[in-house]
């Protein structure tokens, strides 16, 4: 599994989080077993803040999830449809295949009510363990459920504070909540939401848990920013689900060249469909393949080094290049086939150095292609013209 965030604009490092699971389910499927993606958007999330270039119409849906909030570009049946789709879109373009599921539709669905039922039996454990592993103490007093309250459509205001296990239903009160320092007003609704068919969500802390159980879950890679989080969730699987936790491993985050997070709300993010304006399909894989742990700065200033970088393993997959060294041999072989996500070609393409490129479509504004073709061949780049 590989879940995305819906509630801001996805960026290489949200796609890196479901191509590194697709290599995992590739290597599998080389070993002989069957095995499929399932790229979960988390599109039932509330939004907590309105992302750097946005419109601040959006100030209104503050803590409704998204899949209720209109498309502000009016192209989607949501905010967090819209999201997805450039995540998705980002996905079919690298080549990836998976498996979509929304969160709105699977809870919608009710394919998480045993383990929510579950969950919520055991929600004074949970709280107490909670408090335990991670020191945060709230899951003692509240359940892990948010309803979405049935008056105003916000989802982290109304908060669970009793639940009646015969009849499968929470009894919330709407009230005003702190979210990302912003304090967000309730409307004072006091109700009662049935888990089958209300729509609500589970607390992060429990929700991973619900869904490997339910889906069958084996690997799922998580950032170190949600550590926490997962370690909760490991127990709750183990220990509350009776099923065992899915292999995890945890990758650091990709910075801007200035050394900050890239993030969705401080609009420092570079889209897969940008760097696909300059780059290609293989220089995008080989950045998210070529290493998973420790934090790295990205720019679009590294794509001339990938796309070299590129054609060297190709030079040295097609003997072109001799290497002597056994251990750095097989490990350029395995990166190139998995950049190739395991189908790589018949033969090697033609290579003409990028920054070459790059600098003669700087001087040439017109007829670029045909003069840029007829340079390569008078410096014996190439030996005939060709795309």
């Amino acid at each position: 599994e590989s879940g995305l965030g819906a509630s801001g604009i996805p960026h290489i490092g949200s796609l890196g989080d479901a191509v590194r699971a697709y290599g995992v389910k590739l290597a599998l499927e080389n070993l002989g077993y069957k095995s499929e993606l399932i790229a979960y958007s988390d599109d039932l999330d509330g939004l907590r803040k309105i992302p750097e270039g946005l419109p601040d119409s959006l100030e209104e849906h503050i803590a409704k999830p998204v899949s209720l909030i209109p498309d502000p570009h009016g192209c989607h049946d949501s905010y967090g449809m819209h999201m997805s789709s450039i995540l998705l879109d980002g996905l079919d373009k690298v080549g990836i295949k998976y498996e979509f599921r929304r969160a709105v539709n699977t809870y919608k669905q009710g394919l998480l009510k045993d383990q929510i039922h579950t969950i919520l039996q055991n929600s004074a454990k949970i709280g107490d363990k909670i408090s335990d592993l991670v020191g945060q103490e709230k899951y003692q007093k509240y359940l892990p459920y948010f309803p979405v309250c049935a008056n105003c459509n916000r989802l982290y205001t109304a908060e669970a504070t009793e639940y009646i296990t015969n009849e499968k239903k929470v009894k919330y009160t709407c009230h005003d909540t702190k979210i990302s320092s912003k304090m967000v007003k309730g409307c004072g609704h006091v109700g009662e939401a049935d888990i089958g068919k209300d729509l609500g969500k589970l607390a992060w802390k429990v929700e991973f848990a619900a869904r490997w159980a339910a889906f069958d879950i084996r690997f799922e890679a998580h950032g170190k920013d949600i550590m926490d989080s997962v370690k909760v969730n490991d127990w709750v699987a183990d220990e509350i689900l009776g099923f065992p936790h899915p292999h995890h491993v945890k990758y650091e985050m990709f910075l801007d060249k200035g050394g900050k997070k890239i993030s969705k709300s401080l609009g420092n993010v570079i889209t897969a469909q940008k760097w696909l304006e300059f780059g290609t399909p293989k220089s995008i894989l080989l950045l998210l393949y070529k290493r998973i742990t420790g934090a790295r700065e990205l720019g679009f200033e590294d794509i001339p080094a990938l796309i070299s970088e590129y054609n060297e393993l190709e030079d040295i997959y097609f003997g072109r290049i001799k290497v002597d060294n056994q251990a750095k041999l097989i490990k350029s072989k395995g990166l190139y086939e998995y950049v190739n996500l395991l189908n790589p070609p018949k033969q090697p393409s033609t290579h003409v150095n990028y920054r070459l490129l790059m600098e003669l479509t700087k001087i040439f504004k017109e007829n670029r292609d045909e003069r840029v073709m007829k340079k390569l061949l008078d410096y014996g780049v190439i030996k005939n013209p060709e795309p």
